[in-house]
C-alpha cells in the first residue's frame, strides 16, 4: 500500500471543514494507525481516525500554523466519510471537549 497522507484546505479545522486522506485502503478500518495532515498554510500535523462504526472521531496533534498560532491536540467527530477514487473524504462535525 501506497503511505497514506491528508489535507486540508484550511489553516486549522472547525465543524464542516473537509479533510481528504489519499490513501489506496478501500475501508476507513484499514487506514494506519497515524498519518500526515496537511494545511493550507503550509503547516503539518499528525492524524488518527480512532473508534469504529458511527462513533469515529479524527484525533489531530497539535501544531502551530505558519502565522504562529499554536492549536493544542483536537478531537473531532467525523460527520460524514465520503469514498472516492483517490482516497477518503472526512467532513468534520463537532469538536470533542479537550482535557
Amino acid at each position: 500500500m501506497s503511505p497514506t497522507t491528508a489535507h486540508t484546505g484550511y489553516s486549522h479545522l472547525f465543524p464542516g471543514a473537509r479533510v481528504f486522506v489519499e490513501t489506496t485502503a478501500e475501508d476507513i478500518d484499514r487506514l494506519p494507525e497515524s498519518f500526515p495532515l496537511g494545511f493550507s498554510d503550509g503547516s503539518r500535523s499528525t492524524a488518527r481516525v480512532l473508534g469504529d462504526g458511527d462513533s469515529r472521531v479524527l484525533a489531530v496533534e497539535g501544531y502551530t500554523t505558519e502565522r504562529g498560532t499554536h492549536l493544542d491536540e483536537r478531537v473531532w467527530v467525523i460527520g460524514a466519510v465520503e469514498f472516492e477514487s483517490e482516497g477518503i473524504g472526512l467532513t468534520l462535525g463537532s469538536r470533542l471537549p479537550s482535557g
